[in-house]
């Protein structure tokens, strides 16, 4: 989806966003809520358009439209507060959640939509491209600091010479649309909406990868995901949510992760984008 697309089924939000004359490659996020105005987030700060969304209505055609009219087709997604749609755009959803059997159905009477805005920059990987030979890579970085971006710029440049299997468990990181990525991630095979347990096993029992690329890691299952790969002689690059070393190591399933011996590199990112710091396995070890 190009940006045209996306302000039109913005409806009047779309329409002050345009007004403000921000650059779209600048913008990261675009927070629309109801009875407020709409702001918008890029690298440089926060800028607020003059109206806001009049009522609930409005909003729901909004998001009518950015379901492209077939809200059950965004179920599943939708259980889990966000949508993908075309271009590895994230929407997540704020709302009042519907339960059934103890397990989200639904969310009803959307109030706020957060619309983060991927970019591709050929050449965000280069610092870590020669880490990536035969060894696991951890990405870590707070929220906006470009992980997806390095993620899907390592898949494109290491598909050239290893087998590579993109598990988009968000479809953020390929963007695929109707079978196709909306991003340049080489040769890779992308498994797109599979979560990380599914796709992994799926690829290393089919695909017979040399490198497993996937977003978000977090738990214990996502460990034991990896660790069924590596054994398998697959490496794993991964991203993670973390502010910094010291936020990575007070994390509940850092010492596993680092013991475990799936990621040999600890790549962090800064909070603007760009590298920090690259730490091996064996600096925690010390």
């Amino acid at each position: 989806m190009d940006f045209k697309n996306l302000i039109l089924k913005l409806g009047p939000a779309g329409k002050e966003i345009e007004n403000t004359k921000i650059p779209f490659n600048k913008i990261r996020e675009i927070l629309i809520s109801t009875g407020r105005k709409t702001r918008i987030f890029t690298a440089e700060g926060i800028s607020v358009t003059e109206k806001g969304i009049a009522d609930k209505e409005t909003m729901q055609s909004i998001f009518a439209a950015l379901c492209e009219h077939s809200v059950h087709t965004y179920k599943n997604e939708i259980q889990k507060g966000y949508i993908t749609i075309p271009g590895g755009i994230r929407i997540g959803i704020c709302g009042t959640a519907v339960y059934e059997n103890d397990k989200i159905a639904g969310i009803k009477d959307i109030s706020a939509l957060n619309i983060r805005i991927p970019h591709e920059i050929f050449g965000a990987s280069e610092k870590i491209i020669p880490y990536c030979n035969k060894h696991g890579i951890l990405i870590i970085g707070p929220p906006c600091s470009g992980k997806t971006t390095i993620l899907r710029d390592i898949a494109r440049n290491i598909s050239k010479k290893q087998k590579t299997v993109i598990v988009d468990e968000r479809s953020e990181i390929a963007g695929t649309f109707h079978s196709n990525p909306c991003f340049d991630v080489g040769c890779s095979c992308v498994l797109n909406a599979f979560d990380k347990k599914d796709g992994m096993s799926i690829a290393v029992r089919v695909l017979a990868p040399e490198v497993i690329i996937c977003d978000e890691f977090g738990g214990k299952d996502d460990l034991e995901n990896a660790m069924f790969a590596m054994k398998s002689g697959v490496n794993v690059i991964a991203s993670m949510h973390s502010l910094d070393v010291n936020d990575f190591l007070n994390k509940p399933c850092s010492k596993e992760l680092i013991q475990s011996g799936v990621f040999e590199y600890f790549v962090f990112l800064k909070k603007n984008c760009g590298t920090d710091k690259i730490l091996c396995r064996k600096d925690f070890l010390c």
